[in-house]
């Protein structure tokens, strides 16, 4: 609306002339509210890539475990048979690890394969996993073996 030359501007009930203290009032806070739209867009954006960073640093981290875990296993496996108190740990709880897979295929009724450690039923002639011919002497000797170990620990 104009009146005299002057601009008038109606907002919410406010007469405003231009030029007057109120028009700069909403130009200030007009630009004040595009200046924190920015910031906030611009913040929300560092969030995101902070975020996406600390993704990749954890991703990076499962990554380098699982190459200290695969350095491990192939260095244990070249010195195996060495007598250092690691890998004789290792021996050991290996050891431990095949008597208790043993003794739940028991439980379930069935035997482990001796090639690959899958549990078979008794009366299997191959092994369901692997395809090896299991016969009875070798779960008979893995039996004897395990028995005289009971006897040695009582």
């Amino acid at each position: 609306m104009k009146n005299n030359g002057i601009t008038i501007i109606i907002i919410y009930g406010l007469v405003i002339r231009k030029g007057d203290q109120y028009m700069d009032f909403f130009d200030k806070l007009g630009d004040t509210i595009v200046s924190a739209t920015r910031e906030m867009s611009d913040k929300a954006k560092d969030v995101t890539d902070s975020t996406r960073m600390q993704y990749d640093i954890r991703k990076k981290k499962q990554d380098i475990d699982k190459i200290y875990r695969d350095l491990g296993k192939k260095y244990y496996e070249d010195n195996k048979d060495s007598d250092d108190e690691t890998i004789s740990s290792v021996r050991e709880l290996l050891a431990e690890v095949k008597d208790l897979e043993t003794q739940v295929a028991n439980l379930k009724g069935g035997r482990r394969c001796p090639k690959c450690g899958a549990v078979v039923p008794m009366d299997s002639g191959y092994c369901n996993k692997c395809g090896s011919k299991l016969s009875e002497s070798i779960f008979e000797e893995e039996d004897e073996a395990g028995e005289s170990e009971d006897k040695e620990e009582k």
